[in-house]
């Protein structure tokens, strides 16, 4: 396929920042509008702006994880450990704050630890040839471990300043920071994805492998920074949740992970690889969260929240295949 197919695939998925919105994200637009406009009938608490704020700031924390996600999945891969991740770089920041180490030591020494996460997932799975799967789930369960020997399965406390509180609780024009946080990466990430070779190089690795190494990329260098910047992105999630419930359990974060994954997925993210939208993830996580929100506020049974998110998940990976299945019945007849 060489340069000019690579440079085809990347202008293929390359929408940069249209005036036309494409129908993935027109679908879930209008999702979002019709949910409001019914649960603003159901409960007269929903459309509220405490409400609404709430939801947004609940949706950031998995918003941030999904990012780093979205690159993983549009590369064909996955990463199972950045629940664990978030854990356990929440704890780091808890740990060196509790030590009197300084808040922006703490905070940036907890990022560098999820990207050395990262990196390691990015080389065990290209050096060690181990699939994707089977890596992340493996460091998953390292981390968790690791975490809950390290508190003695014990919450982390006594750790807390106003600077480091700041960063989970203030607000900047009645915005909580961690929703301010989430959509500055948003756009960050999104200049990345969408306009720097980076991205298009991710895309491309996602569709064809062997059309990227015949380019003359370096496929392992390339999947090893993805996965340390889904490592950097779930340390994020981690301080900031640290310092949202000013305590860190050794389970935080445990479930992160598929959330992640819902709200690439519903977002339009393909698990195959090639195709993946980030304004997409962050609708996603809106929409898993205002649905959460929703049944909250009409007292269903919390477990019957599980079920419906997993329902979700499994009709946003059956649309696109039905949708395919349908264009191809089109074209032969």
């Amino acid at each position: 396929m060489g340069n000019k197919g690579l440079e085809t695939i990347g202008r293929q998925n390359d929408f940069g920042f249209p005036l036309k919105i494409d129908r993935n994200l027109l679908g879930l637009f209008i999702a979002l509008g019709v949910f409001i406009v019914v649960m603003s009938f159901v409960s007269e608490n929903f459309l509220t702006h405490i409400n609404l704020l709430n939801v947004l700031q609940q949706a950031s924390f998995i918003m941030i994880l999904a990012y780093g996600m979205t690159f993983v999945l549009s590369t064909g891969g996955i990463d199972l450990s950045v629940g664990s991740i978030c854990g356990i770089c929440g704890g780091m920041a808890a740990w060196l704050l509790n030590h009197d180490v300084n808040v922006v030591l703490a905070v940036v020494s907890a990022l560098f630890l999820g990207v050395l996460i990262g990196a390691v997932n990015g080389l065990t799975i290209t050096k060690l040839n181990i699939s994707p799967f089977m890596a992340t789930l493996a460091m998953m369960i390292i981390l968790r471990g690791i975490l809950y020997v390290w508190t003695g399965a014990t919450p982390l406390g006594s750790y807390m300043s106003d600077s480091f509180q700041f960063l989970g609780s203030g607000r900047i024009f009645g915005v909580q920071f961690p929703v301010i946080v989430s959509i500055i990466l948003l756009i960050v990430l999104l200049i990345v994805y969408r306009k720097m070779k980076f991205g298009r190089h991710i895309l491309a690795l996602g569709s064809s492998e062997e059309a990227v190494r015949i380019s003359g990329i370096k496929v392992d260098k390339l999947r090893i920074k993805v996965y340390a910047l889904s490592g950097l992105t779930a340390a994020a999630a981690g301080v900031l949740l640290a310092s949202r419930l000013t305590t860190v359990h050794p389970e935080m974060g445990t479930g992160y992970e598929l959330e992640a994954i819902a709200a690439a997925i519903i977002g339009g993210t393909a698990l195959s690889g090639g195709k993946g939208t980030l304004i997409g993830t962050a609708l996603g996580a809106i929409i898993l969260f205002m649905i959460k929100n929703a049944m909250n506020l009409q007292n269903v049974n919390p477990y019957w929240e599980t079920i419906v998110i997993g329902l979700i998940i499994l009709l946003a990976a059956v649309v696109p295949i039905l949708a395919g299945h349908f264009k191809g019945k089109v074209k032969n007849s």
